[in-house]
Order: structure tokens, then C-alpha cells, then sequence
């Protein structure tokens, strides 16, 4: 193994069906508590996944031989404790096989300890480059070597329930360049930070997010207009939206659930 204080190091494995990868927490990735901010973890996750799929023949290099890629459609995370500045983690990932459309991929995250201190769950869509429309998945995600891992979750990722007409509109927001990936539209981490940051930074300051959930629905492209609207459900759950004024479509959907800081 190498130095384990490396950023980024990956832990060589000759078993495909599962992949493990170490980050250590910079500076430009911790909040003012000196916790790791959640869309760092997110972005983690993203690089993590695209390792495991480029190390097993299907990452974005092979899909785009035939003009398809992989969209990130739901996630779910939990975090039982923020990991810490400075602090090295270790991520696992692997493939859980096919959710109805969805080809399905669940993360747990460790400390140096080897304490869990995080799970997350996500469904991808296979999409056509040349329609934009999502395909089966079923040909690719065979292929995918399966081991014998429980799924972090007991139950599966649900599409999301719309929000209300009373919801509040909080913020709206131009997409600028540095929102767009190598796939010409928004990175799905930016929706993230885009909600985070419409909340109150008396909410920010004094309260951690223990768990969100967020639906992506419609990509985002350079220069649309955005609007971000919040509404407490029945259980005090922060409920979110981000809807493109400029196509009037809705681009994502999240729960965030907050729990204040000690």
C-alpha cells in the first residue's frame, strides 16, 4: 500500500465486483466547523464511481463507443459523522445490479479506524447520445461483475414527491461556465451546492446535514436562468426544487434533513 496520507490513493484489487479508494480532506474541502462539506464527499463519490467503471471496461470512454453514458438519476446519503480536515477516509463502492431502468451503485465510507461513518446509494440511467433519451440498461449492467454486498439501504430510491404551489421561492441563479462538466451540461454536484447555499446561513452555521436524498430530472445548460424554492414537509424535512425559468422545465428535487451541531 502506499503512503497513506497521499490524496486520491486507490488500494490496488484484483477483485472487480467491489473498489476502494482513500481521500484526504483539504482545506477547499472543509466548511468553518472543519468538516468535510458534503458536496466534497459528493464529487468523492462521482470520481470513485467512474474508477470502478473505467478499471471494469464500462467507464465513459467505452460507453461513448457506441454513443451512450451513464447520468446520474438518484442518491441518497446518510452521514453518521462528518469526516474532518485533515482526516483520511476510505470509500467503497460497488455495483448492486438493475432497479427497473436504473443500473445501481451503493458507497460506504470509513475512517482510518475502520468505523463506517457514512452510506450512500445511487441509480444511473444509460442514456443515448444522440436521442438524450435513457435505454436499458440491462446489456451493460450484466456485465458488471456482482458480488455478494447488502445493499446500504433496506429499501430502494423513490422518485421524489413534487412540491407544492406554496413552496417558497428563495433564490434565482444564471448557469455560468465553471457550473459545466465534460459532458456540456451541469455537474450534478452544483445542484447540491446550489440548495446548500440558499438555506439561511444561521441554518449553515449551527446545523450539520445528516441525510439528503435528491432526484435529477432535467439536465441544466450554459446561461439558463434558475430558480430555487423550499417547503418544510409533514416531518420538518426541508424539501427542495431547482427549475429552469428560461425552459420552465424542473431540473431536481432533494430532501435535506439538518441535525444541529453540538
Amino acid at each position: 500500500m502506499q503512503d497513506a496520507h497521499k490524496n486520491n490513493m486507490t488500494i490496488q484489487m484484483t477483485d472487480l465486483s467491489i473498489y476502494n479508494q482513500e481521500f484526504t480532506i483539504g482545506s477547499f474541502d472543509s466548511d468553518w466547523h472543519g468538516n468535510a462539506k458534503l458536496t466534497s464527499i459528493c464529487n468523492y463519490l462521482q470520481e470513485i464511481a467512474g474508477n470502478h467503471v473505467d478499471k471494469i471496461g464500462q467507464g465513459i470512454n467505452d460507453l461513448s463507443q457506441n454513443n451512450h453514458a451513464w447520468v446520474l438519476s438518484r442518491m441518497k446519503i446518510k452521514i453518521m459523522r462528518p469526516a474532518k480536515w485533515k482526516e483520511t477516509i476510505r470509500i467503497e463502492t460497488f455495483p448492486t445490479g438493475i432497479k427497473g431502468l436504473f443500473g445501481a451503485r451503493d458507497f460506504r465510507i470509513y475512517d482510518r479506524a475502520n468505523k463506517m461513518i457514512a452510506l450512500a446509494s445511487s441509480y444511473w440511467l444509460v442514456v443515448d447520445l444522440n436521442s438524450h433519451r435513457p435505454i436499458r440498461p440491462h446489456g451493460i449492467v450484466k456485465q458488471m461483475p456482482l458480488g455478494d454486498y447488502s445493499e446500504v439501504f433496506e429499501s430502494e430510491l423513490e422518485k421524489l414527491t413534487p412540491l407544492s404551489k406554496r413552496a417558497e421561492l428563495i433564490e434565482e441563479i444564471k448557469v455560468h461556465y465553471s457550473d459545466i462538466d465534460i459532458n456540456r451540461h451541469v455537474n450534478n454536484v452544483k445542484y447540491l451546492k446550489w440548495l446548500i447555499d440558499a438555506f439561511p446561513s444561521e441554518t449553515l452555521t449551527k446545523k450539520t446535514i445528516s441525510e439528503l436524498e435528491i432526484n435529477f430530472l432535467h439536465e441544466l445548460k450554459l446561461n439558463e436562468q434558475i430558480q430555487i424554492f423550499q417547503e418544510l414537509d409533514d416531518d420538518n424535512h426541508m424539501n427542495c426544487k431547482i427549475a429552469s425559468k428560461t425552459t420552465g422545465k424542473e431540473n431536481c428535487r432533494a430532501r435535506i434533513i439538518f441535525n444541529t451541531i453540538n
